[in-house]
C-alpha cells in the first residue's frame, strides 16, 4: 500500500458534507491480498464521518481526493455509484486496484485539526493484517465556492 501526503480544502461550509479519499492501495508482494475494511484514524472535533465507501475509479472518473457530496464543481455523484464496502476487495499480486476508499464526511464546527492517519485492514492467504498509513486531510472553512449550473 502507498501512503499519501497532504490534501487540503479551504472552502468547507459548516453542516456540509463532503466525500475525503484515502489512499490508493497497492499490493507489492507476490500473492493476492484482499482487503476488508478502511478508515481515517484520527477524526478531528469539527468533522464526523457519516459512512465509508470503497468506489471504483473506472466508474467515478479516477479516485476522488476531496470533493462535495452534492455532485457540484463538476464531480461525479457518489451516491450512484457501486459501493463495495463490506465485501472484501481483492488486489493482485504486484499491483493497483482500482478500488478506492472514501468517508463521507459532515462539517459539524470549525475543525480542530486534520483527518489523519489511513487504517487498512486485510487479510493475505489464512493471516489477517492491519497497516497504518501516514495521510492527512486538512478541511478549513472558507468562503464557499460559486458553481454556474
Amino acid at each position: 500500500m502507498q501512503s499519501a501526503g497532504d490534501v487540503g480544502y479551504e472552502h468547507a461550509q459548516i453542516g456540509e458534507e463532503y466525500w475525503a479519499g484515502l489512499p490508493l492501495t497497492w499490493n507489492t508482494t507476490a500473492e493476492d491480498v484482499e482487503i476488508t475494511k478502511a478508515e481515517f484514524s484520527e477524526v478531528p472535533k469539527g468533522l464526523k464521518v457519516i459512512e465509508y465507501r470503497a468506489l471504483n475509479g473506472n466508474q467515478t472518473d479516477g479516485n476522488i481526493l476531496f470533493a462535495r457530496t452534492d455532485g457540484k464543481g463538476g464531480m461525479p455523484d457518489l451516491f450512484k455509484a457501486r459501493n463495495y464496502a463490506g465485501h472484501p476487495v481483492k488486489v493482485k499480486a504486484k499491483s493497483g486496484s482500482d478500488i478506492y476508499y472514501v468517508a463521507r464526511v459532515k462539517v459539524t464546527g470549525p475543525p480542530q485539526g486534520a483527518l489523519k492517519g489511513c487504517r487498512f485492514w486485510y487479510r493475505q492467504g489464512s493471516q489477517q493484517y492491519q497497516q497504518q498509513l501516514d495521510c492527512s486531510t486538512i478541511v478549513r472553512l472558507g468562503p464557499p465556492i460559486k458553481y454556474e449550473n
